[in-house]
């Protein structure tokens, strides 16, 4: 059995957002020793980098939706095993939801036994009367209180006619939330804002008893899997773009790489003239390249270097704001268009409005050194670019309605999907070891995802 402080946090609201909760709690921790890890319920880069801006730490990803149970708990223990508290956060199912397609911090919460805190918009409450108690939780966090005589009467009536206990509660502050507004999305929480969260929350936190919920359960020691360690190559070097205009990765991938023996070294395509030396695979991660596309169009040193990469035979691996980098132009919030590396013979268009975080899984056309045809992938759809094919861009994927979503060209393949390979390391054995074998050319296409 293993004794890692962990607990669940989310909302039953579909219209509530507990952001601003979670990173005044983490603060509060934070600022009295207890090293938070955060951890999301979902395989999504987060809006605002605010978890990495308190604890220090970036948040790992858990997802039901592309995670067996043993790879949950072999990822989560393996997270969290550095940490003091383990903290899970999402949405709770509600009764009118029903199943929701994607991860889900409900199965979550049963494969890793997590006590289940629920976050309250309690502007959002019948003023006349409760909801139905929720029997499954744990414990309350009240956001939206009006002062300390609002937050004591409703923690009184809550505690009475629930029978669950109000652990702490955030006012509704809405000098701050405006203040939130005001930041970019995908931006780094600036320390003083977390700071500000954090000591409006401390005036209600129940710390010791919320730490004590978090420490009443053991975890049931889980195996080290295989699948971490095996099919290793040494001596292969992966070259990770990351600067202020890419740094949307996930920790398990980066993890995943480094424990089968490859070498990781970041770059920055804003500053940097040249690639990392002997750099056998480029990867270039998400962000906002179109912020910051005038600095990367003037970069002509670094888009001859990623050229000669892949003219020399090499390879290289983006996903939404680096595949629309790695674009002949790429749009700018402006309007106007940016000349780009000119490797994928696309144009990046950002879409206006773009919708919700879609869950996708796809099928390859053709075998490229990603996978074979037939593979399936899962991953969550980058709906903020859309490509224009030129001539000669490849399309990867079989379904009509996500074409263009998987492309390349010689031994690039850019993706608008976001995938976590630490959720099925399969795939990543392509990074190490990209020749097809003529037996997994002719094999029937197998499906390594969960159903």
């Amino acid at each position: 059995m293993t004794r890692l402080p962990r607990v669940a946090i989310g909302t039953i609201q579909p219209e509530a957002d507990p952001q601003l909760i979670l990173w005044a709690l983490m603060d509060v921790f934070h600022r009295h020793g207890v090293q938070v890890q955060s951890f999301l319920s979902r395989a999504c880069f987060p809006a605002y980098r605010g978890a990495a801006a308190i604890t220090g730490l970036n948040p790992r990803f858990l997802d039901s939706w592309i995670m067996s149970p043993d790879t949950c708990r072999e990822v989560f223990v393996r997270g969290a095993e550095a940490a003091d508290l383990a903290l899970v956060e999402g949405q709770y199912d509600s009764e009118s939801e029903g199943h929701r397609e994607g991860g889900r911090l409900e199965p979550l919460c049963r494969w890793l036994d997590l006590p289940r805190v629920i976050v309250l918009d309690v502007a959002q409450l019948d003023q006349c009367r409760l909801p139905p108690p929720p029997d499954w939780a744990d414990g309350l966090l009240l956001d939206r209180v009006r002062d300390a005589d609002h937050a004591a009467r409703l923690t009184t009536e809550l505690e009475s006619l629930w029978g669950i206990p109000v652990l702490g509660a955030l006012e509704a502050l809405p000098w701050l939330r405006a203040d939130l507004g005001s930041i970019p999305r995908g931006a780094r929480l600036p320390r003083e804002l977390c700071h500000r969260l954090g000591d409006q929350f401390a005036r209600y936190c129940r710390r010791n008893r919320l730490l004590e919920l978090a420490s009443r359960r053991e975890l049931p020691a889980t195996p080290r899997r295989s699948t971490y360690t095996s099919r290793t190559r040494t001596g292969l070097t992966v070259a990770i773009a990351y600067d202020d205009a890419f740094n949307g990765y996930f920790p398990e991938t980066l993890d995943l790489l480094e424990m089968r023996g490859a070498s990781v070294v970041d770059f920055s395509p804003l500053r940097d003239e040249t690639l990392p030396p002997q750099a056998d695979l480029v990867y270039f991660g998400c962000g906002h390249p179109e912020r910051y596309a005038a600095t990367l169009s003037e970069n002509h040193c670094m888009a001859a270097a990623l050229r000669s990469h892949l003219c020399a035979g090499r390879r290289i691996y983006s996903e939404g704001g680096g595949t629309a980098y790695l674009c002949q132009q790429m749009e700018t919030p402006d309007g106007d268009f940016r000349r780009m590396v000119g490797i994928l013979p696309a144009i990046a268009r950002l879409v206006d409005n773009p919708g919700p975080i879609e869950p996708v899984e796809l099928s390859l056309s053709e075998t490229n050194w990603l996978g074979s045809k037939g593979d399936r992938l899962r991953g969550y759809l980058n709906a903020s670019w859309r490509l224009e094919p030129l001539a000669n861009l490849r399309n990867f994927v079989a379904e009509q309605d996500y074409r263009y979503c998987l492309v390349g060209t010689f031994q690039c393949i850019g993706s608008l999907l976001h995938l976590n390979f630490g959720a099925h390391p399969a795939f990543l054995d392509h990074f190490f070891f990209p020749e097809t074998p003529p037996e997994v050319l002719d094999r029937q296409p197998a499906s390594v995802w969960p159903a």
